[in-house]
């Protein structure tokens, strides 16, 4: 049902993302006129349409479709067998094909290295239209596509748009979703369409009550704009109001802190005063911690936060994405790992009412550290262990293996 609602659609209904639209129906004109313009790069967060635009644009203008993601082409080989024929031929009677590559910013983790030139040498012998799909197209992995299309950004969508969109279908569809059920769908949506849509799916025919059911996407202030409150800033009030507004744990926002100080930062003098600034904020941290006194805290933030900004002396590097904290990412680095991670932390959700990624990402290390300090003050481990065995329903192995896996270091 998602993808007829998606794919009936006409690309002049497609909410939320006019410019990005308009720029699509140019480019379309643009090839109808017998142009051969560069492909299409359409970039941002999941489920702002963007592979929706697409399909609608090659449903109006009477393409052929040839739609591939990440699974569907990983290596050089499949990329020409695959696509070098939808890509230089046309059809009996002159038709186009409308090449769509979706996941492009995926080459890193599921590309071997011969499909950058393979891409390489599709555009240059394509008689058909292309368009990349990324969520993020400054990622390393498809640098060498930059200069090749033309980026056209899709934003996220705002709860107005979310809620007429929902409306819309279940209109649409006949689903007889409460209209407060639909708000607070849209409240919590955080402007991803998709995400919506599965919440008001999961909730056909619900209660108000049941609301409870698919938690909060939205959170107060999501990481990376925390990150730019405080890399971005020049003054002392916008970073602490970044930090403040922030919902992660002091100790995980100062990780991501450390990761990206070098991303952001250039000039040598720079990093020493944003490091060590950083190391007294983590100072505060600990003797608050140790001492059980939380006015500590109070240095620790203003540290963390304009004093990080006020560290650098140039304006800071904007081109390099935001890492995760590599001492959490390498901890389920390897696909067993994963696969243990989010085993827990499906136990772990059905308390903690949110996401797999999250309660790995964030509450992991957090119930980590609770364990390590429990034992390091003396508690008897069968005592833990029958805790989280009643709470969680997690066995000793599983204790120990978060224990271990998420101590922060």
């Amino acid at each position: 049902m998602l993808d007829y609602f998606y794919e009936a659609n006409e690309i002049e209904l497609i909410k939320g993302n006019d410019p990005a639209v308009a720029a699509m129906l140019e480019f379309a004109k643009s090839v109808s006129n017998g142009a051969n313009p560069k492909p299409l790069m359409l970039y941002g967060p999941p489920g702002t349409g963007k592979t929706a635009s697409a399909r609608a644009l090659a449903k109006k203008e009477g393409w052929n479709l040839v739609e591939l993601n990440a699974s569907d082409y990983r290596d050089k080989d499949t990329i020409k067998r695959t696509l070098v024929s939808a890509a230089t031929s046309r059809s009996l009677f002159g038709g186009r094909t409308l090449i769509l590559l979706d996941e492009i910013d995926d080459l890193s983790k599921r590309f071997d290295t011969g499909a950058g030139s393979a891409i390489t040498e599709l555009l240059s012998k394509s008689r058909n239209p292309i368009i990349f799909i990324a969520n993020d197209m400054w990622d390393q992995s498809i640098s060498f596509l930059r200069n090749k299309t033309t980026p056209v950004q899709f934003k996220k969508l705002n709860q107005l748009t979310i809620t007429s969109i929902l409306s819309n279908m279940a209109s649409k569809f006949g689903l007889g979703v409460d209209k407060d059920i639909i708000s607070a769908i849209s409240s919590r949506s955080n402007g991803d369409a998709r995400s919506a849509i599965n919440d008001m799916m999961v909730l056909v025919g619900a209660q108000k009550d049941s609301l409870e059911v698919i938690g909060f996407r939205d959170r107060k202030k999501d990481i990376f704009s925390v990150l730019d409150g405080i890399f971005m800033s020049n003054t002392l009030t916008a970073p602490m109001r970044a930090v403040s507004n922030s919902d992660l744990s002091n100790d995980m926002l100062m990780q991501w802190i450390n990761e990206n100080i070098t991303n952001r930062y250039g000039a040598l003098a720079d990093l020493e005063k944003a490091f060590e600034t950083l190391s007294r904020a983590s100072f505060y941290f600990n003797r608050a911690q140790k001492a059980q006194y939380y006015t500590y805290w109070r240095y620790m933030n203003v540290l963390m936060s304009s004093g990080i900004a006020l560290s650098k002396s140039t304006y800071p590097n904007t081109f390099k994405r935001y890492e995760f904290p590599k001492n959490i990412k390498e901890l389920s680095g390897s696909k067993v790992e994963r696969g243990t991670a989010a085993q827990i932390a499906k136990k772990l959700q059905k308390r903690l009412k949110s996401s797999i990624s999250r309660i790995i990402s964030e509450d992991m290390p957090m119930i980590s550290a609770i364990i390590n300090d429990s034992f390091s003050k003396g508690a008897k481990r069968s005592e833990v262990y029958d805790f989280f065995a009643k709470t969680f329903n997690m066995d000793a192995k599983e204790v120990d293996w978060v224990k271990e896996s998420f101590r922060l270091q």
